[in-house]
């Protein structure tokens, strides 16, 4: 747990750098002894300056260890608001070691996960949704990935976002305070603007939980089950898009007996693949083992495609009636039928571009995956799905602590404006008004019991940061 951090007289240390050999890499300091630290062991022909690159040696007793570059930061103008000095060295992995020995050796001790941000978020430097944001950039794969995490990092605004809502509760609380401490007052209570701000609440919550799903394709990639009947070419489309003999190919029904998963990428954003067993009765324990994955895997993709050999088209009605029983499989998911094996018959003339199931426009794409014939069908399929650039940036979660805690809210309100239509007790409002404030309030670490969020948050960072 982070109990050790609210007492935050220990100075700490650690390599910013990743691990391993390099050009470069950066040791941080941050604490009380920082700068007392940096003047044992750093020597500098001119006067040490804040602020300002400093070029000199890192020297153990009378053993110099490396020509280095320091920066140093006088508190409270610091990543962490305490004293932090930075220290560039070369990416020899025996110097990285040695100075964080000298530095230890000098007073400090080494940091802990997380521990230089959590310290930022701890001397109010920064929002705990800026801290989160600090692990966005760092895992940021794509253009709008990043963008919404430099926006939440730079500009803080996720944070703006939950304050002006905050701030429309408050106020709702207040007219609710002032009606129950004043009843027998003559004082106005403009209700409709109260059931306005409950609506707009409302309204701003429900855009945040909504964006999430957007958000985790954006932030976490779309997850692909390649399904369909034994032998229909699953493992030879997965090898194909993915460039590699990951599935074995075989001849015999029910080869694939587990999921098997593959990557590809467009665009920078991630497309998962996984190719199940093929759906059939089986007497096989094994295989009927590998079938219900299938099932389990279905259900956790975005996106299905259902390969099948191509010549099944000819009897369309026998078709649809096989393929209506996983219709219940594909209504909330994105769905392509994918003829294969089209080089068994190369006279054949392809019409067919959608097959309606109850009312359900599904398209076909006709493939031949072992001679990589219209593949790029898929990939252009593929490339549609990807969230739209122009997406509002600041208006989305990428973090299931977030929408948790927003879902809760959004419950919360909904609650509320069907107690103040029935005009239930204001008192009874105001207890699922404080509560939602109290949801807010751990969003952005202002308010919390327990040290378990933080914990949560800080242990997923690499130890220098």
């Amino acid at each position: 747990m982070y109990d050790y951090i609210l007492n935050s007289d220990d100075t700490i240390t650690a390599i910013s750098t990743p691990e391993g050999i390099g050009a470069i890499s950066i040791i941080r300091i941050s604490g009380k002894k920082s700068i007392k630290i940096i003047n044992k062991i750093f020597y500098n022909k001119k006067k040490n300056k804040y602020n300002f690159t400093n070029i000199g040696i890192i020297k153990n007793k009378n053993n110099i260890i490396d020509q280095v570059i320091v920066i140093i930061f006088k508190k409270p103008n610091s990543y962490t608001g305490e004293n932090l000095v930075e220290i560039f060295c070369h990416g020899s992995i025996y110097i990285q070691k040695t100075i964080i020995k000298i530095i230890i050796n000098n007073g400090a001790r080494l940091a802990k996960n997380g521990e230089f941000t959590c310290r930022a978020f701890l001397n109010k430097k920064i929002t705990l949704l800026q801290a989160e944001s600090v692990l966005d950039i760092i895992n940021s794969e794509n253009k709008i990935y990043h963008k919404i995490a430099i926006n939440n990092l730079l500009y803080g605004k996720l944070s703006n976002y939950i304050l002006k809502i905050e701030k429309k509760i408050l106020n709702i609380l207040s007219y609710i305070e002032i009606s129950l401490d004043f009843t027998e007052e003559d004082i106005y209570i403009n209700k409709k603007k109260i059931y306005n701000n409950i609506l707009y609440i409302e309204k701003k919550i429900k855009l945040l939980v909504k964006s999430f799903s957007i958000n985790s394709l954006i932030k976490e990639g779309f997850y692909i089950s390649i399904i369909g009947p034994v032998n229909s070419g699953k493992s030879t489309l997965m090898n194909a898009l993915i460039k590699e003999e990951k599935s074995i190919i075989s001849n015999i029904p029910g080869t694939t007996r587990d999921v098997v998963e593959g990557k590809i990428v467009i665009k920078n954003f991630n497309f998962f693949l996984f190719d199940t067993a093929g759906i059939r009765k089986s007497k096989y324990i094994i295989e009927n083992i590998g079938i219900k994955k299938t099932f389990k895997k279905i259900k956790e993709s975005n996106i299905i495609f259902y390969v099948f050999d191509f010549l099944l088209l000819k009897n369309i009605k026998y078709f649809k009636k096989k393929i209506k029983k996983y219709y219940n499989l594909f209504l909330k998911k994105k769905v392509i039928l994918i003829a294969n094996k089209i080089d068994k018959k190369k006279k054949y003339i392809y019409k067919i571009k959608y097959i309606k199931i109850n009312k359900k426009k599904i398209k076909i794409i006709f493939i031949s995956a072992k001679n990589k014939i219209g593949l790029h069908k898929i990939k252009k399929f593929l490339k549609k799905q990807i969230p739209n650039k122009n997406i509002k940036e600041n208006n989305l979660i990428n973090n299931i602590r977030h929408y948790e805690e927003l879902r809760n809210v959004f419950k919360l309100i909904k609650k509320v404006k069907k107690d103040f239509k029935q005009k239930i007790s204001l008192e009874l409002i105001s207890i699922d008004l404080r509560e939602s404030i109290s949801c807010l309030y751990k969003l952005n670490g202002k308010s919390f019991d327990n040290n378990y969020i933080l914990n949560n948050i800080f242990s997923k960072f690499c130890i220098g940061k």
